[in-house]
C-alpha cells in the first residue's frame, strides 16, 4: 500500500477521536467540578427532587482585635430595682413581692404546651421582677413541598443538576401563559422521582468515560455511540424538539424562529451540537483506526481490506478463463489498462 493510502486511513479516524475527546472531557468535567447558581422556582424544583446546595464560600477576614478600654466610659445603663423603682410604703410593692414568692414554688415543666403572653404563669413575676420572660414553644417540622418565594436569593450547586433542571422541565413541562398543557418533550418516567438526577449523573459519567475510551481507542464504536445517544437527547431537549411541538413559528417545522436568521450566534448551539452527532456517527461507523488499543486486542486478519488496501490476500484466487485467439482476427489495439477479455471465435447470437 502507498504511503499516501496508509496516511488516509489512519489520520482521520484519530483526528476525530481526537477532537470528540476533547470536547466530551471538558464537557463532562465541568458538568461535575463546575458550579452555577439558581433562584425561585428552578431552586425549589431541585430542592424537591433532593439536591443539596453548596454553601458560599466565606470572605477571609482579619483576626479580631482585643477591644482596648474607651476613652470615656459610657452611662450606666443598669434597670434599677423593684425596690428602687418603687416606694418602700406603697401597697405595689408587698404585692409585688407575693408574686415574686409565687413564682419561685412553680415547677418547670420542660414539656408544657405552647402558652400565650398573657396565660404563662411567670409573666407576672417577670413584670414584677423587670426583666424579659420567654415561654416554651414546640416546633413541628413541615414536609410541604419548597415554593419558588423560599429561595429569593440565589442558591450554588452543581452544574450537573441544571442537567436534571432540563430533564425534568421537559419531561414535566410548565403550562403556557393561557394555562394551557404544553406536550412533554421526554417521556414522563424520566421526570419522576429520582430519575432526572440520575439520568444527569449518568450523562456526565459517560461524556467523561467515553471521552477517555476515544482518546486511546477503546472500545471506539461503542463508546461513539453512545456520546451519538447524549446529543441527540440534548439537540432535542434544547432546539428541535421545542421547534416543534411548542413554537408555532418555527422555520420548516423544527428548526427555532431566530429574529436574525443571519447572526453569527443564532445557531451556534443547535450547528455544534450538530457536528458533534455527525461526527460521533462517523467514528462509530468508521471505527477506531490503527492507531487506537481496539486495533490490538482486535487484530484484524489478512483479508482485511482495511489493511491491505484492497481485496486482501487470496491463497486460493480464481483461475481466469483462457481463450483461443483466432488466427483471422485482425489484431486489436488494447492498452496496458484494457482488461477485457479478447472476442471468442463463436460468439453466442
Amino acid at each position: 500500500m502507498r504511503c499516501r493510502d496508509h496516511i488516509a486511513l489512519t489520520l482521520p479516524s484519530f483526528l476525530l477521536r481526537l477532537a470528540l475527546a476533547i470536547t466530551f472531557l471538558w464537557a463532562g468535567a465541568g458538568k461535575i467540578l463546575g458550579t452555577t447558581t439558581v433562584q425561585g422556582d428552578p431552586a425549589a424544583r431541585l430542592a424537591n427532587l433532593g439536591v443539596t446546595f453548596l454553601a458560599d464560600p466565606q470572605p477571609e477576614t482579619p483576626e479580631a482585635q482585643t477591644p482596648s478600654e474607651p476613652d470615656s466610659p459610657l452611662p450606666d445603663t443598669t434597670q434599677p430595682t423593684i425596690e428602687e423603682a418603687l416606694p418602700a410604703d406603697s401597697d405595689d410593692l408587698d404585692q409585688a413581692e407575693d408574686l415574686l414568692d409565687q413564682a419561685e414554688e412553680l415547677p418547670i415543666d420542660s414539656g408544657s404546651e405552647l402558652e400565650t403572653e398573657e396565660g404563662s404563669p411567670r409573666a407576672p413575676a417577670a413584670r414584677a421582677r423587670n426583666t424579659p420572660y420567654y415561654t416554651l414553644t414546640q416546633v413541628l417540622q413541615s414536609s410541604a413541598p419548597a415554593v419558588g418565594s423560599d429561595y429569593p436569593d440565589p442558591v450554588r450547586i452543581k452544574r450537573v443538576y441544571g442537567i436534571a433542571l432540563l430533564i425534568d422541565n421537559a419531561a414535566n413541562p410548565a403550562l403556557t401563559e393561557d394555562s394551557q398543557p404544553l406536550t412533554p418533550l421526554l417521556p414522563k418516567w424520566m421526570g419522576s422521582g429520582k430519575m432526572p438526577i440520575i439520568s444527569a449523573w449518568a450523562t456526565a459519567i459517560t461524556e467523561l468515560a467515553a471521552g477517555v475510551f476515544l482518546l486511546i481507542g477503546f472500545l471506539t464504536r461503542l463508546s461513539a455511540f453512545s456520546l451519538m445517544t447524549v446529543m441527540l437527547v440534548a439537540i432535542w431537549s434544547t432546539n428541535i424538539g421545542p421547534a416543534m411541538l411548542h413554537d408555532t413559528n418555527s422555520i420548516l417545522g423544527f428548526i427555532p424562529h431566530r429574529a436574525d436568521v443571519w447572526a453569527p450566534t443564532a445557531y451556534n448551539v443547535l450547528l455544534w451540537q450538530f457536528a458533534l452527532v455527525i461526527m460521533t456517527l462517523s467514528v462509530a461507523l468508521l471505527g477506531a483506526g490503527p492507531l487506537s488499543i481496539d486495533r490490538i486486542l482486535f487484530r484484524p486478519g489478512r483479508r482485511d481490506p482495511y489493511v491491505t488496501g484492497g481485496s486482501g490476500s487470496n491463497t486460493n484466487p480464481a483461475k481466469p478463463i483462457k481463450h483461443k485467439p483466432d488466427p483471422e482476427a485482425p489484431p486489436q489495439d488494447r492498452s496496458s489498462f484494457d482488461r477485457t477479455p479478447p472476442p471468442s471465435s463463436n460468439p453466442t447470437p
